[in-house]
């Protein structure tokens, strides 16, 4: 048995959650289970917490049948009916290999989904509903759906919500996030967002003593392709900012010149957010070998809010080239550069900025000179 307050980190898991009732989640997980079950076998696991007695029942859960469960407090069932009008029965029509509803008391949800797990074989894809086991596991991605015409929440969202990897609106029978952007690759569970990532790679490379940068080998391939091959699962769009574009032809990607030239990254940033498809920009140089995915999602949740999201060190040393930049910040830019100003923190005081702390020393490397190369080359 597991301890009691011991997270289990599955990354084959998808978690789908609501804030309440009538917000399309099981529909969402039957996309999801039927477009990625053509290449690997799923099960679906459908989740009902009830009250520990009917008179605690409070309005979102009036549906319980608490009083039919057994003295343990929890039931396991699955479905075999595949023609059924039931969400168990959706899910295995879309394509699952199997189904279980795992119907508990809210006391015994770990107790019964870990009797659950038993039934799973190792590494299986799995597409759960649920909010509540998200308190004790970990799973590739939590998403959320939010249905926007109902104010009630319920309170198992309320207590995992802010460990969702995205909450999706739902408005109208429809959601403004589709399920074609989440797929499962490489043992996991991915997210694509609806966002541009802009490589600035028009720089001089003066400090590597005439060698270009991002085309520095790493792994028997340019620098350059090593950051898009980390990146390009997660973005809709990814865009080269540079003025040579032959150079960078065989990425066959948008290379995008510089509308005005000598005037620094501040105007490739501006050139590229110009033409970029998505209102939500991650900008990275093309010198920073290792793509934190992890922390590019935080900035770019973090950015509903925000024109700009900027990594902050603890001794306020800014990382304006690995940021988050909405389209809004265009006409700051201009302005800027049109006064000659080119440092790009400036535009920091123009917008709704947010500083995110960020450890440089953990993962960040920024290869400006040879030696730096070396060094990452030597412990990569």
């Amino acid at each position: 048995m597991k301890k009691k307050n011991e997270i289990i980190s599955f990354k084959n898991f998808i978690i789908i959650g609501s804030f309440a009732r009538n917000a399309g989640k099981t529909e969402f997980a039957c996309k999801i289970i039927s477009r990625n079950s053509k290449k690997s076998k799923i099960i679906a696991i459908k989740v009902k917490r009830v009250c520990i007695n009917k008179e605690n029942c409070d309005n979102l859960c009036k549906h319980c049948r608490v009083g039919e469960l057994p003295e343990h407090g929890y039931v396991i069932i699955e479905e075999k009916n595949i023609s059924g009008k039931k969400d168990t029965s959706k899910m295995l029509n879309a394509g699952a290999s199997k189904v279980f509803f795992l119907q508990c008391r809210k006391d015994k949800l770990k107790e019964g989904f870990l009797h659950l797990l038993k039934k799973i074989p190792k590494n299986t894809v799995v597409v759960c509903e649920s909010n509540g086991i998200r308190e004790f596991l970990k799973p590739g991605l939590y998403v959320v759906i939010k249905n926007m015409h109902v104010d009630n929440i319920k309170e198992s969202c309320v207590s995992t919500m802010h460990l969702a990897d995205k909450i999706i609106e739902f408005h109208d029978m429809q959601w403004n996030f589709q399920p074609d952007r989440i797929v499962h690759k490489n043992n996991t569970w991915m997210l694509k967002e609806q966002a541009t990532a802009i490589i600035l790679a028009g720089g001089e490379s003066d400090r590597m003593h005439g060698d270009d940068k991002s085309l520095l080998p790493v792994n028997g391939k340019p620098l350059i392709s090593h950051i898009i091959s980390q990146i390009k699962d997660y973005f809709d769009q990814i865009i080269i900012s540079a003025n040579d574009k032959q150079k960078f032809a065989f990425l066959e990607l948008p290379v995008i010149s510089d509308m005005e030239k000598d005037k620094g990254p501040l105007m490739g940033i501006l050139s590229c957010l110009k033409v970029s498809n998505n209102n939500v920009n991650f900008i990275t140089a093309c010198d920073i070998p290792i793509m934190n995915i992890k922390f590019i999602k935080k900035m770019i949740k973090i950015s509903d809010n925000y024109d700009i999201v900027i990594p902050v060190s603890k001794s306020e040393y800014y990382e304006p080239l690995y940021a988050v930049y909405k389209k809004s910040v265009i006409p700051y830019a201009e302005s800027l550069l049109n006064q000659n100003k080119r440092k790009i923190t400036d535009i920091l005081d123009c917008v709704n900025s947010k500083k995110i702390e960020f450890a440089p020393n953990l993962w960040y490397k920024n290869l400006n000179k040879k030696n730096d190369y070396q060094d990452f080359i030597n412990n990569y």
